[in-house]
């Protein structure tokens, strides 16, 4: 027999959640929620959420900040220097990625980007 879990109950199992587990975890979850929100969405709408939700891959934000650490405290290494670089490429890449497929959705749909992102309760990224 299934039972029934509480948001709270939810909640505290996701505090036990590795962070690098958490973000596909939550994505996961956006996905599911949109299909049982919103069942007739389009197989190309669905794609596109599925790309906008994805976000970097584990461990690449934490590196990043850091090396940003190191980097401010004037102890980065050449090498590091270099990964840092890598890192930020890496990280505009996918920002650029994640905006172009919003894009994509905001057409599809019919609507502003700063709608559509105003719909899903997205913000824009921090500016570091």
């Amino acid at each position: 027999m299934l039972t029934s879990t509480s948001p709270a109950q939810l909640l505290q199992a996701i505090d036990q959640v590795e962070i690098s587990e958490l973000r596909p975890f939550v994505s996961e979850v956006i996905a599911r929620a949109s299909q049982r929100l919103a069942p007739s969405l389009s197989t190309k709408e669905t794609e596109l959420l599925q790309k906008i939700n994805y976000g970097l891959p584990p461990g690449v934000r934490q590196r990043c900040h850091e090396l940003n650490a190191k980097r401010r405290a004037d102890d980065l290494t050449t090498a590091e220097h270099e990964e840092l670089l890598g890192l930020i490429d890496q990280v505009e890449a996918a920002q650029v990625e994640r905006v172009t497929n919003l894009v994509a959705l905001a057409q599809l749909r019919g609507t502003s980007l700063p709608k559509l992102m105003d719909d899903l309760g997205l913000e824009p990224p921090p500016v570091e």
